[in-house]
């Protein structure tokens, strides 16, 4: 699928043999604040987990796609690893917060599935076409300062880097984190 976006002369790109993704954010730059509401009605921030946990971002267009259902349980089963590395996870999608309600109460996932249904906080983080509602799903990991330590983006949800990858950067991240 093309995404026809425009980009700020700011923005560099990074790629491979597969794909081309162009960073909003710099690798140690701090994460862009946000607040939006989570599927319990809760507004959720970057800044909740600010100097106690590392965040990871994951950002999809939709909940209800069978695909996407699919990596949220994948993240939920996994999900005690990621606390035991004291990592929180967050989840935006350009749902509405009944939408996620519906799928946090249907798949029982752990954590916050966090509404934005104009994408304004969605393309800050990634590419985002609001006129077709096409997202470039990705995942943005932070440390506990809050500056971007990875990201990942693809066409298509599936193409994401896996769970295990995930867990090996966040445990890196510890020994480094670690005095």
């Amino acid at each position: 699928m093309a995404l026809d976006m425009r980009f700020s002369p700011r923005e560099e790109i990074m790629g491979d043999a597969h794909h081309t993704f162009r960073a909003f954010i710099e690798t140690g730059e701090i994460i862009p604040a946000f607040t939006l509401p989570g599927s319990d009605g809760m507004p959720y921030s970057p800044w909740m987990y600010k100097q106690q946990e590392h965040l990871l971002l994951l950002i999809i267009l939709t909940t209800t796609s069978s695909e996407t259902r699919g990596l949220l349980k994948a993240f939920a089963r996994e999900y005690r690893s990621f606390r035991e590395e004291e990592c929180a996870l967050l989840v935006i999608s350009a749902d509405t917060v009944k939408v996620n309600l519906e799928t946090q109460e249907e798949l029982h996932v752990p954590f916050p599935l966090l509404a934005d249904p104009k994408g304004e906080v969605i393309a800050r983080y990634t590419l985002w076409d609001a006129g077709q509602k096409v997202v470039m799903p990705s995942i943005v990991l932070a440390d506990r300062r809050g500056a971007l330590y990875r990201q990942w983006a693809e066409e298509r949800e599936e193409d994401l880097v896996g769970i295990e990858e995930i867990l090996e950067e966040l445990r890196y991240l510890n020994r480094l984190c670690t005095p």
